[in-house]
């Protein structure tokens, strides 16, 4: 009971980095830019959240055909920027193009521009080149080589112009074993549904994985489980902010759908087990570049 105490207090803090100072006025951010600027603005945000949300899920192959097991753990996925997600082209109002301004991940300095409406400003970004992301995960299993895998966390910070942050994901791993007699690794396939949202509304996303791991163990007392994964990913993303720049639809509530990014989920990574302590790492070739790490305890 205080491992599990001391780990939702871990994951907690961690969670507290989604909302930093620097991420504080993100939703006065996105009220200066309406329709494809806005998308501009946020275009790399997708591919990084798509990265984080579908990776270190699965960390073995080897699913018990029966028995009972549970493992609670905080994993902290994380996908890195490129030069050029920093900044994107926009559309200015009077039809014509301004020279690059930041993207969400770019230099945090506004950049002014004499629209028809009078003075716009493109805001800045969040000076960041990586996009970091907690998950507290609990798996439980197993029946008929069926293991299940959840994670949630749900935290309101009132003072903060964010709000409230709802995460939940839901999935579950089946091995393969039991039907593929001999085979020299332990493989099984798994399936994984995401969503988060943050403030008001202000961001909605879902993902959606499925992958197949294969792994092996080594040792004795202490164990080591190399893995890999091949999968597929999805992810959806709704911004709905209300505009304040300038223009006809000043004060009005906008809802932008950004498309739905599809691709291959790749991860190499190793587990070690000693007694009822894990670590894992692993790295990630999907809609980013990405890397997830995780300490949990069970049985």
């Amino acid at each position: 009971m205080n491992r599990l105490a001391v780990l939702l207090a871990i994951a907690g803090m961690l969670a507290c980095a989604l909302v930093s100072p620097a991420s504080a006025d993100l939703s006065s951010k996105l009220g200066a830019l309406e329709g494809n600027n806005l998308k501009g603005y946020l275009a790399p945000l997708p591919n990084a959240m798509s990265t984080t949300m579908n990776s270190g899920i699965f960390q073995s192959g080897g699913v018990p055909k029966q028995g009972f097991s549970v493992n609670f753990g905080v994993h902290i996925n994380g996908a890195s920027f490129e030069d050029a997600d920093r900044v994107f082209t926009p559309t200015d109002p009077d039809g014509s193009q301004s020279g690059p301004v930041p993207t969400v991940v770019g230099d945090g300095a506004a950049v002014p521009h004499n629209g028809p409406y009078g003075q716009a400003v493109y805001p800045g970004g969040l000076d960041i080149s990586q996009f970091l992301l907690p998950m507290p995960q609990l798996t439980i299993g197993s029946v008929m080589g069926t293991r299940a895998t959840v994670r949630w966390f749900a935290m309101d910070f009132k003072n903060n112009e964010i709000g409230k942050i709802d995460f939940l994901g839901v999935g579950a791993q089946h091995s393969l074993n039991q039907y593929i007699q001999g085979l020299p690794v332990d493989v099984a396939i798994g399936g994984f549904y995401q969503k988060l949202k943050l403030g008001d509304g202000l961001l909605d996303t879902k993902a959606l994985h499925f992958d197949v791991t294969a792994s092996h163990k080594f040792g004795g007392l202490i164990k080591l489980e190399p893995y890999v994964s091949v999968g597929y990913d999805t992810f959806d993303m709704k911004v709905k902010y209300k505009f304040t720049g300038s223009g006809p639809q000043n004060g009005e509530t906008l809802t932008v759908d950004f498309d739905q990014i599809k691709n291959k989920h790749l991860a190499a990574g190793a587990q070690l087990s000693l007694a009822v302590v894990k670590l894992h790492a692993e790295f990630v070739s999907a809609a980013n570049t990405g890397a997830a790490i995780g300490l949990s305890f069970g049985l």
